[in-house]
């Protein structure tokens, strides 16, 4: 009996582990721009690089395995791509020019900015680093703006009160309602996959920290509280 009761109680811890959400985010704690692993209620902070350079924009893949960043360690922002765990660590894109803002297609190729040819285009690379070639030509993707799973809303950030706020809308912007509304700024929304959060970064306690918010505004919450700044969070999805 007692084997049974502790056997449920383990898988029911289990199942609370499998439950707590996790953020990407960039924090300087350590003195340079590292890319960290927190639990959605602060606990389990991880360091996933720790490198003399500066990562940055952590990207999660569809299936929670992979991250996708920006690294200058080579003496040039690069894109690279690590596990979850911050292991095999890789260069993807091995140019000499600026590549930036890496963001995952549905089937699981990278996407990226680059001005490798002299002015900013879009260029598509497998994970694995092969099939380097150009997607798209004068069309540079907004860097701030979040869509909501279901692609009926949209999570921006926006200065139009003279402060940075987190505004949430529909998919034409329409009717754009403030849910932060604090003097302090707050920026980089990011939706989690069911859509029913937004992580963000505020400035709010003197630094920039991760807090996570409900969509109507409510249930405001500080993830980070340090001395430094923490900025650009990204969901972990579920690992499929």
């Amino acid at each position: 009996m007692r084997r049974c009761i502790l056997f449920v109680m383990l898988i029911g811890v289990f199942l609370s582990a499998q439950q707590v959400e996790q953020l990407a985010f960039v924090s300087l704690l350590n003195g340079n721009e590292d890319i960290f692993l927190v639990n959605e209620d602060g606990t389990g902070l991880m360091q996933l690089t720790d490198d003399p350079g500066n990562d940055w924009q952590p990207k999660w893949s569809p299936d929670g395995r992979q991250i996708v960043f920006i690294s200058d360690r080579n003496g040039n922002p690069d894109i690279f791509i690590m596990d979850a765990d911050g292991k095999n660590v890789k260069n993807l894109s091995n140019s000499e020019a600026n590549d930036w803002d890496p963001r995952w297609t549905v089937d699981g190729r990278i996407l990226f900015l680059t001005d490798r040819n002299r002015y900013w285009e879009l260029f598509i690379v497998d994970r694995d680093g092969s099939h380097l070639k150009p997607f798209l030509q004068g069309s540079i993707p907004e860097q701030h703006m979040c869509w909501s799973p279901d692609g009926t809303k949209i999570a921006e950030e926006s200065d139009a009160t003279g402060n940075w706020e987190i505004y949430i809308g529909d998919a034409e912007r329409k009717q754009m309602v403030n849910i932060t509304n604090n003097p302090a700024d707050d920026i980089d929304p990011c939706w989690n996959e069911s859509g029913t959060k937004i992580a963000f970064v505020s400035d709010r306690d003197g630094d920039q920290e991760i807090f996570v918010i409900l969509p109507d505004g409510t249930g405001l919450r500080q993830i980070t509280k340090n001395t430094v700044d923490d900025h650009t969070p990204q969901w972990r999805p579920k690992v499929k």
